[in-house]
């Protein structure tokens, strides 16, 4: 008697081993691409020129990609981590001139005016 308790209760276990094996959870992952900074300008920049650093001025015309955050016209700029200057010029004139820290996966807004 004491032999056949003794199988029962080995076959339990092992039927709760396999109950637990079967459920068991998947639990997916995604991971979010911090390797990049970027400068995001907001407001008025049409016709406007933006240069990062000392590269060559970009003209930030109709064909520059936009999407809208928050009701606003954004445009997206990746830069270097580190410390970068972000100037924007209007009809030849400085309108922003900026200094900016900007660490890996995070982005700052410009406001244009």
């Amino acid at each position: 008697m004491s032999k056949s308790n003794s199988l029962k209760g080995i076959i339990f276990v092992l039927f709760s081993f396999l109950i637990l094996g079967c459920t068991s959870s998947y639990e997916s992952v995604t991971q979010v691409d911090d390797t990049k900074a970027f400068v995001l300008l907001t407001g008025n920049f049409e016709d406007a020129s933006l240069q990062i650093n000392t590269n060559s001025p970009i003209t930030l015309s109709d064909n520059i990609e936009t999407f809208t955050l928050d009701g606003n016209k954004v445009a997206k700029f990746e830069v270097t981590a580190g410390t970068n200057t972000i100037k924007v010029y209007k009809n030849g004139k400085l309108v922003v001139n900026r200094k900016l820290y900007v660490t890996n996966g995070n982005s700052i807004e410009v406001n244009v005016k």
